[in-house]
């Protein structure tokens, strides 16, 4: 059946349909969010919600929502914000490693797209009037060179009065949370992310562990120790991370821990670093001869990432109001 004539299939009307925004609309756009402000229909949606024109939408689960109605937290506007971001490259689309073969472009690219998205959130919180977004859901992913980062929560009122804070803050943690840790005299102040990718070049005697000829049980001693490494720097740039926030945190929850170990190959030239000599590089006791300059080298990337909640202790009693405000009023 020729493509025009076939049926068209099921689903909304046409005015439901996506429609992509014309060449100006997105110049504008572009515009907008290298100013670091909103696109127009974001804005749009935040302001009708806001003023009772939609209505409000949240990620609390039925009786989380229950629960937020009893300890006033108002719910305003679900509010979203997500950065799409690419990671310098060679010309042959690798991730380019520094001399002692970290992804340091790469560890960059996921702290500037966590920067963007969350940065595009509180936008959105702000121009809603709200105190926090909390229950955040985020999803962060790298594929090959692109790194995604997109965030999706709840801005939510803690009460008449209460001064909206200059900048909403920000926490993965639910309505429950919030009233634990309230109780306990704890607030949510941040969210912080830790990540690190290195990668191992590898030689016979690592490989031969995990070679179809080996028979024994043995483990991969090697990559033991870099993963181990690997965990400690994310560990560090993720306490940097809540530190950058401007807020005292005293302590990190609900950390979430994301590893990843796989084979792949990195791409030697001719002098690099130390392991260079004559006509290749050794790695690992295997010599790999150089090919117009250049050596594949087997590898194993090791990659860790680390996301939590950043809370302070306020009071050693149960958070009263002006805990709250005090709290709310250092925030940047």
């Amino acid at each position: 059946m020729p493509w025009f004539n076939r049926p068209k299939p099921p689903g909304p009307t046409p005015d439901g349909r996506f429609q992509g925004l014309s060449e100006a609309e997105q110049a504008r756009d572009r515009e907008l969010l290298e100013k670091g402000q909103l696109p127009a229909k974001a804005v749009n949606r935040v302001v009708a919600t806001r003023e009772g024109q939609l209505p409000w939408m949240s990620t609390f689960s039925v009786p989380e929502t229950a629960l937020a109605d009893l300890l006033h937290l108002t719910p305003i506007a679900q509010v979203t914000g997500s950065s799409y971001f690419h990671a310098a490259t060679d010309q042959s689309q690798r991730i380019f490693l520094d001399d002692h073969f970290d992804a340091a472009n790469l560890i960059r690219a996921h702290y500037r797209a966590k920067s963007d998205a969350l940065g595009r959130l509180v936008e959105e919180a702000r121009l809603a009037g709200a105190h926090a977004v909390i229950d955040t859901r985020i999803q962060f992913t790298r594929e090959g060179t692109v790194v995604t980062c997109s965030l999706v929560g709840t801005a939510v009122s803690f009460g008449p009065t209460l001064r909206p804070p200059r900048t909403p803050l920000v926490s993965p943690l639910t309505g429950e949370d919030f009233y634990r840790l309230w109780s306990r005299g704890y607030m949510p102040v941040t969210w912080a992310v830790g990540y690190y990718r290195h990668v191992m070049p590898v030689g016979y005697r690592t490989r031969s562990i995990t070679s179809g000829w080996n028979f024994w049980n043995q483990e991969v001693t090697g990559v033991t120790e870099r993963l181990s490494e690997v965990r400690r720097y994310a560990v560090q740039q993720m306490l940097r991370d809540a530190r950058d926030s401007g807020q005292r945190v005293d302590g990190l929850v609900g950390v979430t821990i994301r590893t990843a170990i796989e084979e792949t190959e990195i791409l030697m030239m001719a002098g690099y670093g130390a392991y260079g000599f004559g006509g290749g590089v050794t790695i690992d006791g295997t010599f790999y001869p150089y090919d117009n300059g250049r050596a594949e080298i087997p590898a194993y990337s090791v990659e860790f990432l680390l996301s939590g909640a950043g809370i302070s202790r306020v009071s050693s009693d149960p958070l009263a109001a002006k805990d709250i405000q005090s709290v709310l009023a250092a925030l940047p």
